[in-house]
C-alpha cells in the first residue's frame, strides 16, 4: 500500500483490534474471543492500513507478523489507548465512590507488622474497593503483576515510576538489656568483634556494618553463630538475648521503646544500601489519575508517615528508659 486514503472509519476499534491480532497472532484468535468473524477483524485491520496508506501486517496461511510501518504503529497504539482507557476511567470515576480492585505488593515483614492492621480501616472507609495484597521480599514488576501500588526499600528499579516518600529507613543496631549486662555494651564499632553478632545475608547485600560520625567512616566484618536470610528470624534470636543483630527501625521500633530491646552506639549512623535510605511508594505514570489508587496512597501515606526513622520524642524516651 502507498496510497493514503481518507475514509471515515472507525480509527479506534480497529486501533484495538490490530493490537489485539498482534497478541493473539492471528486474526482467528481474536474473532473467537470477541464473538465476531474473523472477516470482521480483518476489515477493521484492512480499514486502517487503508486509511494510513501502509501495510501494517505480513499475512501468512498461519500466523502475522509487524511489517516495519506496523512496529511504530503498534508501539503508539498500545500508549494511545491506555490513555484513551485512562481518560475515561478518570472522567467516570470523577464523582463516583472509588471502587473496584487494588492490587498492591510490599516486603513480607512489612506487609504484616503495618499494613495488615490498616486494612480494615481502609476498607471500612471504602467499602466498594477490593484489595489484593501481595507480599514479597523481591522486586514485583508492576505491569506483568497488574500491580497498582509497590511499597519497597531502597532505590528505584525502574525509570517509568512515579515515586512517593514514606519516610526514611535508619538502620540500627540493638540487643537485649539482659545480654548487654551480661557481655558489656559496645562505645565504638571495634568492641562489636568481641560480640557475637547475628548477621543478615543476602546475595547482594555487603557482609561488613558501615558506621559514620562526623563524616569519618568505620567498617567491620561482624562474627557470630547465626547468620541468616529472614530478617524476623533474626530478631527473634537477639530477643532471646543471644546476641547483637543490626535492623531496620520499623522493624524493632515498638521493641526500642518498650525497652525489651537496647539501642548501640546511638552517636553513629549506620549505612545500608541493600536497605536503602527510603521507603517508597511507586505506581505507574498511567494510573496518576485513578481515584481509588490516589485515596489508598493519601491513606498510606498519612499512616505510615516516618515510620522508618525514630522522633526525638521517642529517642528521648528510650534514653530515659
Amino acid at each position: 500500500m502507498s496510497k493514503r486514503k481518507d475514509n471515515n472509519i472507525d480509527h479506534l476499534s480497529g486501533m484495538r483490534a490490530f493490537i489485539k491480532v498482534i497478541e493473539a497472532g492471528s486474526f482467528s484468535a481474536v474473532a473467537k474471543e470477541l464473538h465476531v468473524s474473523t472477516s470482521t477483524i480483518a476489515r477493521r485491520v484492512s480499514s486502517i492500513e487503508e486509511s494510513l496508506g501502509v501495510t501494517l501486517l505480513h499475512r501468512s496461511t498461519h500466523n502475522v507478523s509487524l511489517t516495519e510501518a506496523g512496529q511504530i504503529y503498534h508501539e503508539r497504539a498500545i500508549r494511545l489507548i491506555s490513555e484513551f482507557d485512562d481518560t475515561v476511567r478518570v472522567v467516570v470515576e470523577l464523582d463516583a465512590q472509588p471502587k473496584g480492585v487494588l492490587k498492591l505488593t510490599a516486603p513480607v515483614a512489612f506487609g504484616r507488622r503495618y499494613l495488615a492492621p490498616l486494612i480494615g480501616p481502609f476498607l471500612s472507609h471504602y467499602p466498594e474497593i477490593e484489595l489484593d495484597v501481595r507480599l514479597t521480599d523481591n522486586h514485583n514488576d508492576l505491569v506483568a503483576g497488574g500491580f497498582d501500588l509497590d511499597i519497597h526499600e531502597g532505590e528505584n528499579y525502574l525509570d517509568n515510576l512515579i515515586v512517593q516518600k514514606i519516610s526514611r529507613n535508619d538502620c540500627i543496631l540493638c540487643a537485649t538489656p539482659s545480654y548487654l549486662d551480661r557481655c558489656g555494651r559496645p562505645i565504638h564499632p571495634n568492641d562489636l568483634n568481641k560480640h557475637n553478632c547475628l548477621r543478615y545475608i543476602h546475595p547482594e547485600g555487603d557482609p561488613r556494618w558501615h558506621f559514620i560520625q562526623n563524616s569519618e567512616m568505620h567498617s567491620i566484618l561482624p562474627s557470630g553463630n547465626l547468620l541468616s536470610d529472614h530478617a524476623e528470624l533474626l530478631l527473634e534470636a537477639t530477643c532471646s538475648g543471644l546476641g547483637i543483630g543490626e535492623f531496620e527501625v520499623w522493624l524493632v521500633r515498638d521493641l526500642l521503646i518498650s525497652g525489651r530491646l537496647e539501642p548501640l552506639l546511638p552517636q553513629y549512623n549506620m549505612i545500608n544500601k541493600l536497605n536503602g535510605d527510603f521507603i517508597y511508594m511507586a505506581y505507574l505514570a498511567n494510573r496518576r489519575s485513578s481515584a481509588k489508587l490516589r485515596v489508598l496512597i493519601n491513606f498510606l501515606a498519612e499512616n505510615l508517615r516516618h515510620i522508618g526513622e525514630l522522633s526525638e520524642i521517642e529517642i528521648q524516651k528510650i534514653r530515659n528508659l
